[in-house]
């Protein structure tokens, strides 16, 4: 055990049902597999809210995914500076054509984050992991753009 940590010191969590040391706790925390899944569902989400030309939720799951990214970069360190940049640059660029209700450019700067995603998959040797927009809209959602 390192000298910084102090075998006689353990602090536990409790959520009623169960007692969890801080270990426990890290060791159930989402990984990258996990958390793209949960980033895909919102990225599909706001692809097909920005075709229905609906700028609240295009803007509220791009805010979404943003912040799932920005945990992926906490649990998973190799990625954060990755991750890091592809939030200043792709979504960036993403989120500008939202705010700015530029639906003329929508479609291609979704395709430069599908683009760099499956670019980074590849860098990071997932390259089998390839990512695309479902093309069919999300059954539970209602994308109808409100007065």
């Amino acid at each position: 055990m390192p000298p910084e940590l102090n075998a006689d010191h353990t602090h536990l969590a409790d959520n009623g049902k169960a007692r969890l040391s801080l270990d426990e706790l890290a060791g159930i925390q989402p990984g990258m597999a996990r958390l793209m899944v949960e980033i895909s569902d919102r990225m599909w989400k706001a692809y097909h809210a920005g075709r229905a030309r609906n700028r609240p939720l295009a803007r509220y799951e791009l805010s979404e995914a943003t912040k799932i990214m920005k945990t992926s970069a906490v649990v998973r360190p190799k990625y954060a500076e990755s991750m890091q940049r592809f939030i200043d640059e792709e979504m960036a660029s993403l989120r500008g054509v939202v705010e700015s209700e530029d639906w003329a450019r929508f479609d291609a700067a979704f395709e430069a984050v599908v683009k760099a995603t499956n670019r980074y998959h590849e860098e990071f040797e997932k390259g089998f992991l390839v990512w695309k927009v479902p093309e069919e809209p999300p059954r539970d959602l209602d994308l109808t753009p409100r007065p």
